[in-house]
C-alpha cells in the first residue's frame, strides 16, 4: 500500500507542479499559492469533520509545523523556477533533493545498494547536464536553476520532517502542515500587497481560478498520499518514488506547451529521472 500511495503522490505533485509553474507565468506566484493552500485547508477540514476525527494529542505532530515551513518555501521556489525557465529541465533538478531523505534513511539504518548509489551519481550528473544551455555560442546555466536547486533542498527536508510527523496520525499531520503554510502565506501576501511590489496579486482570476482550485486539490491529495505512504513504508523508498513527479511534469510540458530542449538537456533529464528511479529500487 505504501508504494501505491507514493505513486499517487508522484502523480498529484507532477500535475500540481505543472499547473503551478504554468500559471505563475501569468499570475503572482503568491496568488497561486494562497488559493491552492486555501483549498487544501478546506478539503482537510471537511475530511476531519466528516470522519469525526478526535482532536490530535500526539506531541510528535509538532514536526508538521517545520514541514509546512519548508514545504511552502519549496513550492514558491519551484513554481518561480518553472515560471521563468524550462519546466522539462527544472522539474527533474528539483527532484534531486530526494538524496537528503535517502541519506537520512541510511543514518537511521537503511542500507544503500550499488544501484542506488549509482542512481545518486546519475541524478546529480543528469542535473548538471540538463541545467546547461547555449547562449550566443557560450554555455550558461539555464534560467531558474538557482530556484530549482533551492527547492530541491527544501523538498528533501520536507520529506524528512513529514516522515517524523506522520508516525501516528497522517491526517492531522497533513492538516497541521497545510494550515502552517496558509498562516505563513497570509502576512506575506499582505506585506506584498502593501508595498505594491512586482506583479499585482489579484489583477484578474478569470480563466485561471478553476484550474488553480483543481491544482490545490491535486497538491493536497498528493501530500496526504505521501503522509499515508511514509507511515507504513520506509522513508528512503517512499520519498524517492514520490519524487518521480518530474516525469509527469515533463510529459505535460512537452505535450501541452511543447517545450524544446537541446540533446544534452534531453540526456540530462533522462539521466536525472532514471537516477531517481534506480534509487527507489534499492
Amino acid at each position: 500500500m505504501s508504494i501505491g500511495f507514493a505513486m499517487a503522490a508522484c502523480l498529484g505533485w507532477g500535475i500540481a507542479d505543472f499547473i503551478g509553474g504554468y500559471k505563475s507565468r501569468d499570475l503572482s506566484t503568491l496568488t497561486v499559492l494562497l488559493i491552492s493552500n486555501g483549498v487544501g485547508v478546506s478539503l482537510l477540514s471537511a475530511v476531519l469533520v466528516v470522519s469525526g476525527r478526535p482532536f490530535f494529542n500526539d506531541p510528535g505532530l509538532v514536526w508538521a509545523v517545520p514541514a509546512g515551513v519548508t514545504g511552502i518555501v519549496s513550492m514558491y521556489l519551484l513554481y518561480r523556477s518553472l515560471a521563468i525557465g524550462t519546466m522539462a529541465v527544472l522539474a527533474p533538478v528539483s527532484a534531486t533533493g530526494v538524496i537528503l531523505p535517502v541519506i537520512w534513511g541510511m543514518v537511521n539504518g537503511d542500507t544503500l545498494s550499488g544501484p542506488a548509489l549509482g542512481g545518486m551519481v546519475m541524478a546529480l550528473a543528469g542535473t548538471m547536464m540538463a541545467a546547461m544551455e547555449k547562449s550566443k555560442d557560450k554555455v550558461r546555466w539555464t534560467n531558474g536553476i538557482g530556484h530549482a536547486l533551492g527547492a530541491a533542498v527544501c523538498i528533501g527536508f520536507y520529506f524528512i520532517l513529514m516522515d517524523r510527523a506522520c508516525e501516528t496520525d497522517p491526517l492531522w499531520a497533513s492538516m497541521i502542515m497545510r494550515t502552517t503554510t496558509f498562516i505563513l502565506l497570509v502576512p506575506v501576501v499582505l506585506v506584498y500587497k502593501t508595498r505594491g511590489a512586482g506583479r499585482p496579486l489579484f489583477t484578474t482570476l478569470k480563466g485561471h481560478l478553476y484550474i488553480i482550485l483543481f491544482m490545490g486539490c491535486m497538491d493536497t491529495l498528493a501530500a496526504f498520499s505521501f503522509a499515508l505512504a511514509t507511515r507504513s513504508g520506509m522513508l528512503s523508498i517512499v520519498a524517492v518514488i514520490s519524487s518521480l513527479y518530474p516525469a509527469v511534469t515533463v510529459l505535460l510540458s512537452t505535450v501541452i506547451i511543447r517545450e524544446k530542449l537541446r540533446r544534452i538537456q534531453y540526456a540530462g533529464v533522462i539521466f536525472a529521472v532514471s537516477g531517481v528511479g534506480l534509487i527507489s529500487g534499492f
